[in-house]
């Protein structure tokens, strides 16, 4: 699998220190915001696969980052990770559109496996969209001659 481009946003230095070795060590690349217009930022100039979001970074909540990279990219699987344990906070999360939500401190293993489950995941549908285009390409050539 192609190397895989991770988005952490984060405003603990420890938690992006640690993720960020964690990643690069198993080659993904990463890209780190503290903040949400860094993240808006790279998000518009680079093409991310998977983003990384605390529910709290600076001035924003993590539900707010994570509406403006739905806009951004609909698509992109969105982890969100909270220091705080709350049902509204994991529910509201996930209605957002994060799939996955962890909380702190991170179970490193846990979320190297969701990154890699997650980009599988993703893999295996674009996958299976290339090969029903390709059918209906082969098709309509057939249907012609």
């Amino acid at each position: 699998m192609p190397s895989a481009r991770i988005l952490i946003v984060e405003d603990e230095r420890q938690t992006v220190d640690t993720l960020r070795d964690m990643f690069e060590q198993h080659g993904y690349e990463t890209e780190v915001a503290l903040n949400k217009q860094v993240a808006l930022t790279i998000l518009q100039e680079r093409c991310m696969d998977i983003a990384i979001v605390s529910t709290s970074v600076q001035d924003s909540s993590g539900g707010d980052i994570l509406h403006e990279i739905r806009k951004l990219n609909a698509k992109m699987p969105i982890i969100m990770i909270s220091g705080q344990k709350s049902k509204r906070i994991e529910s509201s999360s996930i209605k957002a559109g994060a799939k996955i939500f962890l909380l702190k401190p991170l179970d490193y293993v846990l979320v190297l496996q969701t990154i890699e489950n997650l980009l599988e995941a993703r893999f295996a549908t674009a996958i299976q969209k290339k090969l029903r285009h390709t059918r209906k390409v082969r098709n309509k050539f057939h249907s012609r001659y």
